[in-house]
């Protein structure tokens, strides 16, 4: 016999102030007498003491008080059953592509998904359990219930997907958890990751359930498609690698298609734990790369999440540029430009006639107006390039001017330099020294004995791009094969200002994809499964691809393309053979325990609390006799 609220006792002082107010009653009882005189007959040394004289009703009291403190108290009687704890339980899945791998009949994830339920149907009733599932990013899909049907019913809806696992992050999920109670709470892991992959802070707080040992899997890694701003898609060419993650040779068939029409087909062997790429020299036309791997290692490929890749060959689009300048060298360079770059359309203008079309017809035919030693007072309405500014010019505040200088630096985070390393060697004969504004952003840098100077700038001014090259490009002759670097930034400079229309964007699945350019309005997308996504407001809509394949964004009649490609070789090299599992330690352990709960029916407690109401009617019958006799 015990008492699983022993605490409860301390309401035995109530006993104290029951006797109390017997005895206040007596002291200040008053009775009402016709006379005094038989009082005053009476010898003073004849009077009895007060005395504490209980009744019934003081008995009636004394056991209501008993049975309802017995009561709060909790007493139980051992039935010679082993007495459990109430334990909290944080079961953490891994759903990463990985999992997908087939082990014999079955798959990973589905051997962990089974081996987790039987869990659940085996524990106790009193038991709580939080669940959470480990990808490129941890989700908590059922909080700390005893719902067993909830929690079934969760972990039927999940699915793997086709990203790699942040198991550390769920593992600091479910140590958060384990901090929100001082009940006895457990971490098990259910993944195919080895023990030796987690710091050793995460095997001491965690016990591994681990799945897996096939290593047979050959992988696409990576697509890429070579295609210049400038460029005709039959131009283009795209490099497909291969790589074999088992220890024995892989054999197998690259296809490669265009818009369903095979370009290429290419059988291969590959041997143990190498990699091998694919070269597609040209294409017949512009759209959808599908890069389709039909690999066996001994009959065999575990995962097929990674034996398919999606690419974009865009079409041609028209680039018109209007150039601003008087006869010079220059123009007849960018003209030759042109003539020789596919999808680039130049006019040019003198300043006066810019002047006189800018009054009348305004320059909405233009993709990009470039302007060469003159800032015209009429800013266009569309892109602009500025090349060797005046001194005396509305836009840019000149500092001086240099001879001589060298690209010192450049800005190989932005788009119109970054591939171009280095960009010149030969000293640069003429330049502007600009000051900064708030707006330029520098892409080429130098500097002089004061101060360091762009050569280079680009920003955003009134909503239209500006980009602006401080030095004369006609002293540099863009022909010349020593200043190939400039002729190069040049044109990603005008791409920059005049970026071709997005139709289709390539990403890799668990990165997040901003989708900009979209208006404002409520913004859908249909997965490669057929489900509809909700990704918010158009102006801020975004995009996480979990899964491998196309995503068809819409909104108010804008559609949009996103190929999603499963690329990481980590979570490929799906070989499991180094799986130890993980053993709890005091870690886990050494949360302070709650009372220990007695066996199912072995607690009696409500029992005397029905015997106080009992009790409590008997006192209040006895009162009321009692003042019916009074009367």
């Amino acid at each position: 016999m015990g008492l699983l609220n022993p605490g409860a006792l301390i309401f035995a002082s109530l006993y104290i102030i029951l006797v109390l107010l017997y005895l206040w009653e007596r002291i200040r009882r008053r009775v009402e007498i016709p006379s005094l005189l038989l009082w005053q007959t009476v010898a003073d040394d004849v009077v009895q003491a007060r005395k504490f004289r209980p009744d019934l009703l003081f008995f009636l009291q004394v056991l209501l008080l008993a049975a309802l403190i017995a009561g709060l108290a909790r007493p139980y009687l051992s039935d010679g059953r082993p007495i459990t704890t109430a334990r909290r339980h944080v079961y953490i899945l891994d759903t990463s592509a990985s999992m997908q791998a087939r082990e014999g009949r079955t798959t990973r994830f589905e051997a962990a998904r089974t081996e987790l339920r039987h869990r659940l149907e085996a524990l106790p009733v009193a038991d709580e359990v939080m669940l959470i599932t480990a990808a490129a990013r941890p989700e908590t899909i059922a909080d700390f219930t005893r719902d067993r049907s909830t929690l079934l019913r969760a972990l039927e809806d999940t699915v793997p997907t086709d990203t790699g696992t942040e198991l550390e992050l769920a593992l600091a999920v479910a140590a958060g958890a384990r901090q929100r109670t001082d009940a006895l709470t457990d971490v098990v892991v259910f993944s195919d990751q080895s023990a030796s992959h987690l710091s050793p802070r995460w095997r001491d707080e965690a016990t591994l359930v681990p799945f897996g040992e096939s290593d047979a899997n050959l992988a696409i890694t990576g697509l890429q498609i070579f295609q210049g701003r400038f460029q005709d898609a039959r131009a283009a060419r795209a490099n497909v690698v291969v790589q074999n993650f088992s220890h024995r040779e892989g054999h197998g068939m690259l296809t490669v298609r265009l818009n369903d029409t095979p370009v290429t087909q290419t059988g291969f062997s590959i041997p143990p734990r190498d990699v091998r790429a694919f070269l597609v020299p040209s294409f017949p036309g512009s759209g959808r790369v599908v890069a389709q791997l039909d690999a066996q290692i001994d009959g065999d490929d575990a995962l097929a999440a990674d034996n398919v890749a999606l690419g974009w060959i865009r079409p041609l689009a028209l680039t018109r540029v209007l150039l601003v300048s008087l006869a010079t060298p220059l123009v007849d360079e960018l003209t030759t430009v042109a003539r020789a770059t596919a999808g680039l359309q130049l006019t040019t203008l003198t300043p006066e006639a810019y002047a006189a079309q800018a009054k009348t017809a305004g320059f909405g035919n233009y993709d990009v107006v470039i302007f060469h030693r003159v800032v015209a007072d009429t800013a266009p309405a569309t892109a602009a390039l500025y090349i060797y500014p005046p001194p005396d010019n509305p836009l840019f505040a000149i500092g001086g001017d240099v001879h001589g200088v060298e690209v010192l630096d450049w800005n190989d985070q932005h788009e119109a330099v970054g591939a171009l390393r280095p960009l010149a060697t030969m000293p640069i004969q003429h330049a502007r020294v600009i000051l900064p504004a708030e707006w330029h952003e520098p892409l080429l840098l130098s500097r002089t004995l004061e101060r360091e100077f762009p050569l280079a700038l680009a920003g955003e001014q009134h909503g239209h791009r500006v980009a602006c090259i401080a030095f004369d490009l006609e002293a540099e002759r863009l022909l010349s094969s020593d200043n190939v670097s400039f002729l190069l930034f040049f044109l990603n400079l005008v791409n920059w200002l005049a970026p071709p229309p997005v139709d289709v964007t390539t990403t890799t699945t668990g990165s997040v994809l901003p989708l900009a350019g979209l208006p404002s309005l409520p913004t859908t997308a249909v997965d490669p499964h057929g489900r509809h996504l909700a990704l918010g407001d158009g102006t801020h809509a975004s995009l996480e691809a979990l899964t491998a394949g196309e995503y068809r964004i819409s909104t108010d009649g804008t559609t949009r393309t996103v190929y999603a490609n499963f690329f990481d070789p980590v979570e490929s090299d799906i070989g499991r053979g180094d799986n130890e599992p993980l053993v709890r330690t005091a870690a886990t352990t050494s949360q302070p325990e709650k009372t220990a709960r007695p066996a199912a029916g072995a607690e009696f407690g409500w029992w005397l609390v029905a015997a106080g109401a009992a009790l409590l009617l008997s006192e209040w019958m006895v009162a009321m006799r009692r003042a019916e006799r009074a009367a």
